[in-house]
């Protein structure tokens, strides 16, 4: 009995391993990789349609606002019609972005329904001055008689004048010592109650070449005016996002070298001038 029941086993596990592969059990359909793929896409489209039919059926139930907040004087309702147009408004964002994700994953393109991220390059604007070739004998001619041709044929070195508004106060002193030590040939003078008129015609005695007269804001440089002697140009600049050396970490300090200046983009008339009038302050 014992040896018949035992063959009838071992037949049985045979015809198992005859009829279904490894790891597969009767009654199992184990499912391909692109098999998983697809049915975990149309999960994700089913979970956006979902979220999208949701949210445009709560839009459909509120009502739209027409009313301007600058045309209601009751402050209470003035606020609560701005704060239901704000959340009126996130809620178009989140249905058009959710509309523009299903129709990445619709269509497999990940760039669809993207904006271009929007830089100083993107958005600027083509000026009818913008110098295609700096090379132009024009442009060398207007730079051979311009007020900088004397610094830039080595004829003269720079020597600049630098102080602030009076009665200064805060890290604008900090800044003075800094820029000293990154302009070679640099001196600094406390302004006290002079004009800026007399402060010029003083540094044309002395045979300066540049004047920057810094303004501070809270403690802070916030506007430097340059003149350039003995003829000018003055330009005046504003001054943001400055940061003085203790607050890098793991900052060098000066040395004796004469600093290369860098300039980028200054490719319009105004902007070669300005250029090269930067470049009038550095040896």
């Amino acid at each position: 009995m014992g040896g018949k029941r035992k063959r009838s086993m071992s037949s049985d596990l045979g015809e198992m391993d005859a009829e279904y592969a490894p790891g597969e059990l009767p009654g199992q359909n184990i499912p391909t990789p692109e098999e998983k793929l697809a049915k975990k896409k149309e999960k994700k489209m089913a979970s956006i349609d979902k979220s999208i039919k949701s949210l445009s059926k709560r839009q459909a139930k509120v009502p739209v606002i027409k009313a301007e907040p600058s045309e209601i004087k009751n402050k209470c309702r003035r606020i609560d019609v701005v704060l239901r147009k704000r959340k009126q408004k996130g809620t178009d964002k989140l249905v058009e972005r959710l509309k523009k994700k299903k129709l990445r994953e619709e269509t497999g393109d990940e760039n669809i329904g993207k904006g271009t991220t929007q830089t100083i390059e993107t958005m600027r604007v083509k000026d009818d001055t913008f110098i295609e070739n700096p090379d132009d004998e024009d442009i060398k001619g207007e730079e051979d008689i311009d007020e900088f041709a004397k610094y830039f044929n080595s004829e003269e070195t720079p020597k600049n004048f630098i102080t602030t508004n009076r009665r200064p106060r805060g890290g604008i002193f900090e800044f003075m010592a800094e820029l000293k030590e990154a302009i070679p040939n640099t001196f600094y003078y406390p302004r006290k109650n002079f004009k800026i008129k007399d402060i010029i015609e003083q540094a044309k005695e002395k045979e300066y070449t540049n004047v920057l007269v810094f303004y501070e804001k809270h403690g802070n440089p916030h506007t430097l005016i340059h003149s350039h002697l003995p003829d000018g140009p003055t330009a005046t600049y504003r001054v943001s996002g400055l940061k003085t050396k203790k607050v890098i970490k793991g900052h060098g300090n000066s040395t004796d070298h004469h600093p290369e200046l860098i300039m980028n983009n200054f490719d319009t008339m105004l902007g070669h001038r300005v250029g090269r009038m930067f470049a009038s302050l550095f040896p």
